[in-house]
């Protein structure tokens, strides 16, 4: 029995000269230990030198009741008799599961391996074996590094930031700055979406990081830090991001801190120039994630010039690299943004099949932004459809979620099921809007909300608020995630309500030519129709349109 359990521990399948070697008892033992698991038909030999357990369930039952310190014990035994050989992984998982040093530089070898076919996910396990084994301050902190990385390239950002923490927060403990800036330089791939939850900021990290940057560093280690800071406060409305993005431009001495520098920076100003010179870095410098990062960049800046030719364009390339490389999280941004365009032309079926699957993609990798976002992006296929009112205990849950971002729409769908005074406590203290990529999104579906309940009060502010965008994309097209009709339209029924019909007919007129241009023919047509007609959405109706 007991070269069975050896058997067990070793794997489903296994080597029996690596049985052999392993066992304290001679071969004849061995062999005739296995002879009877053949013969009582728990194993079978597929081919010569191996043996099976023909079910994982006979397996289990044997290892089931073996101790901790006996099974480690059988681990670092069949590490000893796979030495020599070139089977990493197995050394890797043996040795970790015996709790050996060993299994630090083998884990990191079968990483390696890994993230050379791509297979990221394996790579990020093996780094936490290696982790769990390692011996001192500065050999952890570089495998959290190490990890991290891993993760990222997982989609499992949300995992790279704890890894990220631990690693910080260790070498806090330790009094090591030293540490701690390895920590924060180890984060050297950029990620499709900001690597934070929306609307959040780590004030901790960006405290450490300012305290750090008071230090006098080496160029390359500045310019490294400086990009961490602007990532976790990409987004707000601080000055000091495009501060510190601008002198890691200049602090750059090679292609991938130029490109960690330039990503931020093309955020930012929306430059298709920036854009380009981010993905001709990544083509010549053989860096497919930053190609990926200024499609993407490019894909906002296209939809921000009204271009969706472009858009799709460098969306549909963004995606064929990311599925080469298996850059998870990036696949299903790159999915997500085709659902959008699908949600802006009308084909609410195809938009929707392409949110189902890309949530379930950034589930599955571990996405920040995993958590509500389905059920928002659902919401605006109800909302462009006109069935919002029918999924009332659907948007009740989203804002239970997502709170205050989702109050108006909360509003939208009380109104459609003729609950106007609840609709209008909902919106009793709105929040500020950001003034971030859901800008436009957001706003418009405030105007949409301050329409359908005939508040003229709150109408004057956010027509003036919206005024600027008239001539831009459907409302939210540059988030890339989520998208209504042209904020011109949603001027144009403001309009209507302050009683400025010849400025209405204009917006309307403006949309129009912006839905054309979106090939969203839905929406032209309203705007259209609206033209000549400009009636007030009729109170209680189901559609919020």
């Amino acid at each position: 029995m007991s070269i069975l359990r050896l058997a067990a521990v070793a794997g489903r399948e296994s080597s029996v000269d690596v049985l052999v070697k392993a066992a304290d008892t001679d071969e004849d033992g061995v062999m005739d230990a296995l002879d009877a698991g053949v013969i009582a038909g728990l194993l079978d030999e597929p081919g010569p030198g191996l043996i099976r357990f023909v079910h994982a369930l006979v397996r289990d039952t044997l290892i089931a009741d073996l101790s901790r310190l006996r099974t480690a014990r059988m681990h670092a035994r069949i590490a000893a008799a796979l030495e020599g050989t070139d089977d990493i992984a197995a050394l890797a998982h043996h040795y970790a599961r015996a709790g050996s040093p060993k299994a630090v530089g083998y884990c990191v070898q079968a990483a390696q391996l890994a993230e050379a076919r791509y297979a990221h996910d394996v790579a990020a396990d093996l780094l936490s074996d290696a982790v769990a084994n390692s011996t001192g301050p500065d050999e952890r902190v570089e495998l959290l590094g190490r990890l991290l990385r891993a993760q990222i390239r997982a989609g499992a950002v949300g995992a790279a930031r704890e890894t990220r923490r631990e690693a910080v927060e260790y070498a806090e403990s330790l009094g090591r700055d030293d540490l701690m800036i390895a920590a924060f330089t180890a984060w050297t791939e950029p990620t499709p979406w900001q690597a934070r939850t929306y609307g959040t900021v780590d004030r901790p990290i960006v405290d450490r990081l300012s305290r750090l940057l008071k230090r006098d560093l080496a160029p390359s280690v500045r310019c490294r830090l400086l990009t961490a800071y602007a990532d976790e406060l990409a987004g707000e409305d601080d000055p000091t991001v495009l501060e510190a993005a601008q002198e890691a431009l200049d602090l750059a001495t090679g292609p991938r801190l130029r490109a960690a520098a330039l990503q931020i920076l093309a955020r930012v100003h929306g430059d298709a120039e920036l854009c380009r010179e981010l993905v001709e870095i990544g083509t010549e410098h053989d860096l497919p994630v930053y190609r990926v990062t200024g499609l993407l960049n490019h894909a906002n800046v296209a939809a921000a010039a009204n271009d969706p030719v472009t858009m799709h364009q460098v969306i549909t390339e963004a995606l064929e690299i990311a599925r080469t490389y298996r850059m998870r999280e990036a696949i299903a941004v790159t999915e997500i943004t085709l659902a959008s365009l699908a949600l802006i032309e009308g084909r609410f079926a195809d938009a929707e099949l392409l949110y189902l699957k890309a949530d379930e993609g950034m589930r599955r990798a571990g996405s920040v932004h995993a958590t509500g976002f389905l059920h928002l992006a659902l919401a605006m296929i109800w909302l462009n459809d006109g069935t919002l009112g029918a999924h009332l205990d659907d948007v009740r849950a989203l804002h239970a979620t997502l709170g205050s971002m989702t109050s108006d729409l909360l509003a939208l769908a009380l109104h459609a099921n003729g609950l106007d005074a609840e609709a209008r406590e909902v919106r009793a203290s709105p929040s500020p809007i950001r003034r971030d990529f859901f800008f436009t999104f957001l706003t418009t579906l405030r105007a949409m909300a301050i329409v359908a309940l005939n508040d003229r009060d709150a109408a004057e502010e956010i027509y003036a608020t919206l005024l600027p965008h008239r001539n831009g994309p459907p409302a939210g097209a540059t988030s890339l995630s989520v998208a209504l009709r042209p904020v011109a339209y949603t001027l144009g029924e403001l309009a209507v309500l302050l009683g400025r019909t010849d400025e209405a007919a204009t917006h309307f007129t403006q949309a129009a030519t912006i839905a054309d241009q979106w090939n969203a023919p839905h929406w032209a047509a309203e705007a259209r129709l609206r033209t000549t007609t400009q009636p007030l959405p009729t109170a209680g109706s189901g559609s919020t349109r």
